[in-house]
């Protein structure tokens, strides 16, 4: 009894930072697509009715645009909606030889993920070492580096559920995560 307890808070606390991270992810897509909007709409006001060149926006919007992509291909892993070139399924016709295939194929991304991370984390670390700034604003630019490797460690995590899950797929178990599957 205490064990089914003890599970149950378990799984309401995982499936609360689950979600949680979900919401955040959007909430973040959702703030940084509408903030760039808004500077690039600036930027053409300022431009072409008051004529003065506001690189300062332009500056700013690249600097937002990074963490607005990495959001997107980490919500986009999330989704499991990242761009893939999947042809093995008219090639193997064997349901489990197309898994194995599927989890293998996720081992391997999986393991680019791990290495991108590390990329990432030693161009993370150079960055909080150079102290490199913006040209117009002189903002770090460890603000946008740090999206690189914030995405990288998201986007692991959740190639890493993927390949849980398919493995219990694999193994004939039910998806961990994901109940349409």
């Amino acid at each position: 009894m205490i064990n089914k307890i003890a599970s149950s808070k378990f799984r309401t606390i995982g499936s609360f930072i689950w979600n949680g991270l979900v919401i955040a992810q959007k909430a973040m897509l959702i703030t940084t697509a509408a903030f760039i909007v808004l500077l690039v709409f600036s930027a053409v006001l300022m431009r072409y009715l008051f004529h003065y060149p506001g690189m300062e926006v332009e500056e700013m919007a690249t600097l937002a645009a990074f963490w607005l992509y990495f959001t997107g291909a980490i919500y986009g892993t999330y989704e499991r909606t990242h761009i893939k070139a999947e042809v093995i399924h008219l090639i193997v016709k064997n349901p489990k030889a197309y898994s194995i295939v599927k989890a293998t194929a996720c081992l391997i991304t999986l393991i680019l993920a791990v290495v991108m991370c590390y990329w990432s984390y030693t161009f993370f670390m150079w960055g909080l070492e150079k102290r490199g700034q913006s040209p117009v604003l002189q903002m770090p630019l460890v603000y946008a580096q740090s999206s690189v490797f914030f995405g990288a460690i998201f986007m692991t995590f959740y190639f890493f559920v993927e390949l849980l899950d398919n493995f219990r797929l694999l193994f004939k178990r039910t998806s961990a995560f994901n109940s349409e599957e």
